[in-house]
């Protein structure tokens, strides 16, 4: 039930708290400022401040047109939560869950049951999927965006297969970069604190004989936990080149780089380590991307969109010495340990070791015909991946094909019905469909319903079908890690959800609130194989199965000019079958994902040159999957992060210095591994901006 133990005994303080640290403050100076204007706003105003988003079908619609839940994060939400990387942004999403792998790794959830490397979502930079097939995971740290460079978010809360293919399984999102036509001409920041940060950014817009430019470089790094030295240390740069050689085209190129090390290791009791002890291994890694597009107007009804795309991307993890294979390898002396990496050159203790290389290419017509709008296409993506201890083959290709097809029917001002179509074709034995249907009904000028449907396929990727390796032992004999599974198929979801959204009259700012039932089904999970009599291996199976029912709401408010607020809210009754893990043990199933997620956000405008804003996060005690069973359940936490800003201006530059601490009115909370914490961290940032 919704008002559980949980609600009771926590929800409660996790609300007085968030009020008294987002709303309060606003209260006070709604009360000293608020007046009539403010109270009345026009209906054409309402309606022209509506953002146009693109992602749930690729049409231009806005929130109340568009056949599934989308939240936005604009630039000015960006910059008053504080966020030091991409997916602290997605905090601030109902229904997302942001959780730390070590001091500098992350990883994103939304409705999975998931480990450390989250499979479901489809993440994307301007449209460009960045889902690693080497791993099945996106590494956010190898992204080379900055969140300085972000101008808004949009994500798409529910199955978005149906518009952007099997990556889109549980949830999409894009997020879209700074336009040099809009970018102030330069931008200086430099950020230093806790864990020893020393991160700098620069960028630069401008124009050459019509050539629209704008390039970003930066450089970041820490020496991580105290306890674990966990460091990063990265130096990336992005470009973006946008031209019209007539009125009826555009094109713009996109290019980026990123080189530089992190740490891995499992930050809990493993088995086989010494008690209390744990194997960090440094992964160096190189990064670089490229991305085409070109849109024409062939007539004031057709657009022609072409779309190219290419990422790469190198891990390279430090193999362990031999006293490190002795000591948490369980090998009985050192000679044979040197013995066991002779016998094994390749081997890396993590295994996250290896390059991919993904090529994509897209054509599409987006047709205006009558009270009919539809944008429909063909694309053809090429996987390439090669690693000694994933793989184990010097290079495995994935070529998929695909036709999709979102249409949206107006059958009057207040009703419409939205469509979507998208198929998948890999080889003759492994293909997916999946579809989308969403009914959207206009009540008022401020105010829709939406009931929707989808039945989304999610094909293997190349580690998950293709997963391969084997160590020879001292005594000469295989010992067999992985198995290949080549008849794995596609996972599949059905969802039903009902959604509601409100803009105020009153009061400026939203309510959007969604209910949803998913099914999952053939989720591509682990299991434990015979070998012969005495050996077994791991080998991906459709063998996991589980549910989410609940719902999701996000509110916005701005009741006076310097004043605005965002809470968001979600219930997620999660229930995971008990499936055979094979020669494991039953894989214990149950609530495996955060029953309750609040955040929320306040930012007030003190003076014209001082800004507070301050951030509130509470999530549920959860039990995170790891390769076989669970991780010991991290207990739920509440988080209050605060950033002050003072701003100086003159003709044609501002300057601002801000302080922002993380976490707060606490010392430190368990974040996923069970040996892992989230310290208190203090930063100081310098930002100047001429224009």
């Amino acid at each position: 039930m919704l008002y559980s133990s949980f609600l009771k005994q926590n929800t409660s303080s996790c609300l007085k708290r968030a009020t008294a640290v987002t709303v309060l403050p606003g209260m006070l100076t709604l009360s000293l400022s608020l007046s009539a204007d403010t109270l009345f706003l026009k209906e054409t105003d309402l309606l022209s401040d509506l953002p146009v988003v693109t992602s749930a079908s690729r049409l231009k619609q806005n929130q109340h047109t568009s056949p599934a839940s989308v939240t936005i994060l604009d630039r000015e939400t960006i910059s008053a939560s504080g966020a030091q990387t991409l997916p602290d942004l997605l905090a601030l999403v109902p229904g997302f869950q942001l959780f730390q792998i070590n001091s500098n790794r992350q990883g994103v959830n939304y409705h999975g049951v998931n480990d450390e490397f989250p499979n479901q979502l489809d993440i994307m930079v301007n449209g460009r999927s960045v889902y690693l097939p080497l791993l099945s995971t996106v590494l956010w740290h190898t992204l080379g965006i900055h969140p300085e460079d972000i101008e808004r978010v949009e994500v798409v809360r529910g199955s978005n297969a149906a518009t952007h293919g099997s990556n889109a399984f549980l949830g999409a999102v894009n997020f879209i970069t700074r336009h040099s036509a809009a970018d102030a001409d330069w931008r200086v920041s430099g950020t230093f604190g806790s864990m020893n940060s020393q991160n700098g950014y620069a960028s630069h817009s401008g124009q050459l004989d019509g050539l629209l430019y704008r390039v970003s470089v930066a450089s970041e790094s820490n020496d991580g936990s105290n306890r674990f030295h966990d460091a990063t240390r990265r130096h990336y740069l992005n470009a973006e080149f946008n031209w019209s050689p007539s009125l009826h085209d555009n094109l713009t190129l996109q290019l980026g780089y990123d080189k530089g090390m992190s740490h891995i290791g499992y930050l809990f009791d493993y088995r086989g380590f010494p008690e209390g002890e744990h194997y960090i291994s440094q992964q160096d890694y190189q990064a670089y991307h490229q991305q085409l597009t070109w849109t024409r107007w062939l007539n004031n009804d057709t657009q022609l969109h072409a779309h190219l795309y290419r990422n790469a991307l190198r891990l390279d993890e430090t193999p362990p010495s031999p006293s490190d294979i002795q000591r948490f390898y369980q090998l009985d002396d050192e000679n044979l340990a040197s013995l066991f990496l002779s016998m094994n050159p390749g081997f890396r203790g993590y295994r996250e070791h290896g390059r991919t290389h993904v090529i994509d290419a897209e054509i599409a017509l987006e047709h205006r015909r009558g009270s009919t709008r539809s944008y429909t296409g063909m694309g053809i993506r090429r996987d390439k991946a090669s690693s000694p201890v994933l793989l184990q083959s010097s290079n495995i290709e994935s070529e998929r094909l695909r036709l999709f097809h979102s249409s949206m029917i107006e059958f009057n001002p207040k009703l419409r019905i939205n469509l979507g179509l998208m198929h998948e074709h890999q080889s003759a034995t492994l293909h997916g469909t999946s579809g989308r249907i969403a009914l959207n009904h206009q009540i008022t000028p401020q105010t829709s319903l939406r009931i929707g449907y989808s039945h989304s396929e999610r094909l293997p990727s190349i580690l998950e079908k293709n997963g391969n390796y084997s160590t020879l032992r001292p005594d000469n004999t295989i010992n067999q890690v992985d198995l290949s599974n080549p008849a794995l198929q596609a996972e599949h979801v059905q969802s039903w959800e009902l959604g509601m959204h409100h803009q105020f009259t009153h009061l400026e700012g939203f309510i959007d609130i969604r209910a949803f039932h998913e099914e999952v089904s053939d989720a591509i999970v682990n299991v434990m194989v015979n070998i012969d009599d005495n050996d077994r291996a791991g080998q991906k199976q459709n063998a996991g199965y589980w549910r989410n029912q609940g719902i999701e709401a996000q509110l916005k408010l701005q009741p006076v000019n310097h004043f605005w607020m965002l809470f968001n809210y979600s219930y997620l009754d999660n229930q995971v079958g008990n499936w055979s893990q094979g020669l494991a043990s039953f894989f214990d199933g149950g609530q495996l994902a955060p029953r309750h997620t609040l955040s929320a956000l306040a930012n007030w405008q003190l003076l014209p040159d001082l800004n507070l804003s301050t951030s509130y996060y509470a999530m549920d005690s959860v039990r995170w999957r790891r390769s076989y069973g669970t991780l010991a359940p991290q207990p739920r936490f509440q988080r209050i992060d605060l950033k002050l800003a003072k701003s100086w201006s003159g003709p044609g530059h501002q300057l601002e210095l801000a302080a922002v601490v993380q976490n707060a009115l606490h010392k430190s909370y368990q974040t996923f591994y069970q040996d892992h914490r989230f310290d208190r961290r203090t930063l100081v940032q310098l930002k100047l901006t001429m224009d």
